[in-house]
């Protein structure tokens, strides 16, 4: 396996993502002579999480132990129990602790970044009530530096967001309350005692007091929301409606302490709504003046269009109910409807007047389409839209002026179909004179345009079979050119048969399909003239190939009376007979055979 040259390059190919990264992680190891196993990885970070397990468990036996070996001689020989208890603790808590350090996840870490905020201010009084000369100033200093540690180690892991930093000095006074409790029952040093306090409120209190980047924008959210709520209740008390400020004012004490920059975002918005609507208010009186004079005379043009009143009337419930703005909306739109109808209804009815006149007594289905557009612009005016109105009844006029030159335009391609069957019936047989009835009456029930379509279908019919006739019989006429390009032999016969086929349609009057068939029949006999012409090409390369060789077989003693060169000689005889018979199946096959023979006696030469 390690001699193969591209054995490495195809294991490289075959492994999977996984077996490269457990190359990676062995890559003291070559691919050559191995086979990766696809679980190699799991495997092999199990077994490092395993001998991890085993060492975590063997500490914490030893810290188990020694706390045991601690307490051991308050329990054998009855000394102070008290002094020995605090070591203990620390010992069982930090052998509790210890997988924790294994596993080391979000949960994991907050539990360790508590259990050392709680615990470094104790640590750190314990090193000053053990202060003194020679191992106690060892030991004090080694419990000082494991309380800096802890203190670093809690800063570092509770150190983030605010939550965490308020859970942090929450967690810091109880550890503070359990470091006081240790000094009150141990020590009485008013240094100590400061030393201790001093260094937990460090931490402590601004933690406690830690504010988010949002407090400053929230204050002056709140600052601002006051004043302008106080600006809209004086407005209000005068009678201003401010409705719309109102509402945004509400959504922003919703939703402004939580995003101070939406907040006062809606705050602008409301104050803007609110100088708008004051501005609107001083107009108001001014645009409802205006907007009933334009009803008045709309009303005094036509009394069946209600809209600008009733637009009117509801801006007068607007203003009462005080909301200034959306008066206003209706006011306006009460004057641009009085003055449509004052500019175009008059002009919308008279148009409908006259082409209801202009229809009479029009029949058929075009002047039935005309009247459904009559009845749309009578609908338009009806829903007080005069100018929509006006737009419809205008090209009503065109509509009829179209409806008379299709009528002449059916006449005459009913006048040009009658005769065109007329000078073709006595040479060719016309079967759509039916449809020709169909256009006459077509025409007097006023249908245009099916008489036209029927008309120009019978004179396309009439043109189509007079052109295929005299296809056909220019055809027939030169019959002999067509035999001439059949083949020989029983072959021949399905061609004349396909020919006479032609005669016999065309004798029959079914010109359209004698010309189909005529169609057919030299397109077919095109194709066999290509196909011959290929295969004659074909043979003569063979032929060619064939006569070399029997010179080089006659000299390598290899006669006529060789079984295979007899063979070869009559496939291509064979060939030879097929092409002139027309088989071109038959004629290649034997080309075939003959090729394969000849390559065979090529080898035996």
């Amino acid at each position: 396996m390690a001699g193969s040259p591209h054995l490495g390059h195809r294991i490289t190919e075959a492994v999977s993502a996984t077996q490269v990264s457990a190359h990676l992680l062995t890559p003291n190891s070559g691919w050559e002579g191995m086979v990766l196993l696809p679980d190699y990885p799991e495997k092999t970070f199990l077994a490092h999480r395993l001998r991890v397990e085993r060492l975590a468990l063997l500490c914490t036996l030893v810290l188990i132990g020694g706390g045991a070996w601690w307490l051991a001689p308050a329990v054998t020989s009855g000394a102070e129990m008290f002094p020995k208890v605090g070591p203990v603790l620390v010992l069982f808590a930090s052998a509790l602790l210890l997988p924790d350090l294994i596993d080391y996840g979000p949960v994991e870490r907050s539990r360790l970044g508590t259990a050392a905020n709680i615990a470094w201010p104790s640590v750190l009084a314990l090193a000053g009530i053990h202060y003194g000369q020679g191992d106690e100033l060892i030991a004090s200093l080694m419990l000082a530096a494991i309380a800096a540690f802890l203190w670093r180690y809690t800063s570092y892991l509770l150190g983030g967001s605010l939550r965490i930093r308020k859970w942090r000095g929450l967690t810091s006074i109880a550890g503070l309350a359990i470091a006081i409790s240790i000094l009150v029952s141990m020590s009485g040093d008013t240094v100590l005692w400061a030393v201790v306090i001093t260094a937990s409120l460090v931490t402590m209190v601004p933690d406690l007091r830690a504010k988010d980047d949002n407090h400053g924008a929230r204050a002056e959210f709140a600052s601002r929301l006051e004043q302008v709520e106080t600006r809209i209740l004086s407005l209000r008390e005068r009678g201003a409606g401010l409705e719309q400020s109102a509402s945004l004012l509400k959504t922003a004490r919703e939703e402004g302490y939580k995003d101070p920059s939406r907040g006062m975002g809606l705050i602008t918005q409301a104050e803007i709504e609110m100088e708008r609507t004051q501005a609107v208010a001083v107009d108001l009186d001014a645009i409802r003046s205006d907007a009933l004079k334009a009803v008045k005379r709309a009303e005094e043009v036509t009394l069946d269009a209600l809209g600008p009143r009733k637009a009117f009337e509801a801006g007068d419930r607007e203003a009462k109910l005080g909301s200034p703005r959306e008066a206003e909306l209706l006011y306006r739109r009460a004057k641009e409807k009085a003055a449509l109808i004052e500019e175009h209804w008059q002009r919308a009815a008279d148009a409908i007047a006259e082409s209801v006149a202009a229809i009479g007594d029009h029949t058929g289905h075009q002047a039935d389409a005309v009247r459904d557009i009559l009845r749309a612009a009578e609908e338009a005016l009806q829903a007080e839209e005069p100018k929509e109105a006006l737009h419809i009844a205008s090209s009503i006029p065109e509509h009829l002026e179209s409806l008379g030159s299709s009528g002449e335009a059916a006449a005459k391609s009913l006048s040009d179909a009658e005769h065109a069957v007329t000078a073709a019936e006595d040479d060719i047989q016309i079967v759509t004179k039916a449809r020709l009835e169909q256009a006459r009456k077509a025409i007097d029930s006023g249908d245009f345009a099916l008489a036209k379509g029927l008309a120009d279908s019978v004179l396309r019919d009439v043109r189509e079979t007079s052109d295929a006739m005299q296809e056909v019989q220019r055809a027939l006429r030169q019959s002999k050119q067509i035999t001439a390009g059949f083949p020989s032999g029983t072959a021949a016969e399905e061609w004349e048969v396909r020919l006479k086929q032609v005669d016999a349609s065309a004798e029959a009057g079914e010109w359209t399909s004698a010309a189909e068939e005529l169609r057919s029949l030299a397109a077919d006999l095109q194709a066999l003239q290509v196909q011959m012409s290929e295969a004659e090409e074909l043979l003569a390369f063979v032929e060619q190939e064939w006569m070399s060789l029997r010179r080089r077989l006659d000299s390598s003693s290899i006669g006529p009376a060789d079984q295979t060169r007899m063979e070869t000689e009559g496939a291509v005889k064979s060939a030879r007979e097929a092409l002139k018979e027309g088989e071109m199946s038959t004629c290649l096959s034997a080309l075939g055979r003959a090729d394969a023979l000849i390559e065979n006696l090529r080898r035996r030469v």
